[in-house]
């Protein structure tokens, strides 16, 4: 499945805390040696005289051993993490009453977060894990779209998800079954969950363009085109296709548009040049078409495949 300025930050936060330092008024700076002491031997917040007792178990009942248990009382957001014993046991001693939130990590199972409400006395707290079957749905679920089976392959990417939102790039895989059930509203709803862990990533962009021009939405595809750097594109052959899609659906103005960007980062690429005299011809600007046709021969090999279409267009103007 599928984003150079760390030493500006970490300039920036060490000249805020030779700044922060330097700004200590002088009697906080006046603190003995009996002060540190007792600071350092201050109480976490969150200890009390409450115990919690648990146990992680899988889900046939099997205890789960080394499972990191971290609990995080709300109230001060501060806490601490045990781990679980060969027989799934753990247990958190003196630690206050209120709600606290409880993450349990174990090697092979999904990240199990919820709350838990810890009072003076508490019954042994019994914690469920599920297995992550993740790299077998994934494995499954891209067989299954190579094979065409476009909403059996969604639904093992949606569970996939469900089990670990922080893996973003699945978005990706969802629209193209989308897509390719010609599904676009769909398709661009993933899409931009996907650009949004990736904007710059030129090929979602130019997809997210097709699909909007697929439903239509003109100005949201320049919107989607408008975002691609040119700078990190290594050839035209990205925009021109999209430029060709505008052709398509006569938009001339927009397709025209995206050429002369491509024709200033690659001032050598023909077919840029034929498009978009193709372009002005489909807007009736003659002259414009008429340039634009002519750089093209001079640029393209004697027998690239538009070389007969745009002699024949030439022929045909005053």
């Amino acid at each position: 499945m599928t984003p150079g300025y760390r030493g500006t930050l970490v300039a920036f936060f060490a000249a805020a805390a030779l700044a922060a330092a330097t700004a200590v008024p002088v009697a906080a700076q006046r603190r003995g040696r009996g002060d540190e002491d007792k600071a350092a031997q201050a109480p976490p917040k969150w200890k009390g005289d409450a115990d919690l007792k648990g146990k992680v178990v899988d889900e046939t009942g099997k205890p789960v051993a080394g499972a990191k248990v971290s609990l995080v009382l709300a109230d001060v957001n501060s806490g601490f993490s045990v781990t679980t014993k060969k027989n799934g046991e753990f247990e958190a001693s003196d630690i206050k009453t209120g709600d606290w939130r409880m993450q349990v990590d174990a090697p092979n199972f999904i990240v199990l977060r919820q709350p838990i409400t810890v009072a003076d006395k508490n019954a042994p707290a019994v914690v469920v894990v599920k297995r992550d079957n993740s790299p077998e749905l994934l494995t499954k679920a891209d067989g299954l779209f190579k094979a065409g089976q476009n909403a059996e392959a969604r639904a093992e990417y949606l569970t996939v998800l469900a089990a670990h939102p922080e893996l973003t790039a699945i978005n990706r895989a969802i629209a193209f079954t989308y897509g390719r059930e010609k599904n676009h509203p769909e398709a661009l709803k993933y899409l931009d969950l996907a650009l949004a862990a990736n904007p710059n990533d030129a090929t979602l962009l130019q997809l997210a363009a097709a699909s909007a021009m697929e439903v239509s939405d003109y100005p949201r595809a320049m919107g989607y085109l408008g975002r691609i750097d040119e700078a990190a594109l290594t050839d035209p052959e990205l925009m021109v296709n999209a430029a060709m899609n505008l052709l398509n659906r006569r938009r001339s103005a927009e397709a025209a548009t995206l050429l002369t960007r491509v024709i200033a980062r690659f001032p050598a690429s023909a077919d840029a040049y034929f498009y978009r005299g193709y372009a002005g011809m489909q807007a009736n600007k003659p002259a414009d078409a008429k340039a634009d046709l002519e750089q093209y021969l001079k640029l393209a090999p004697p027998d690239a495949a538009l070389v007969t279409q745009a002699k024949d267009m030439l022929s045909r103007m005053p």
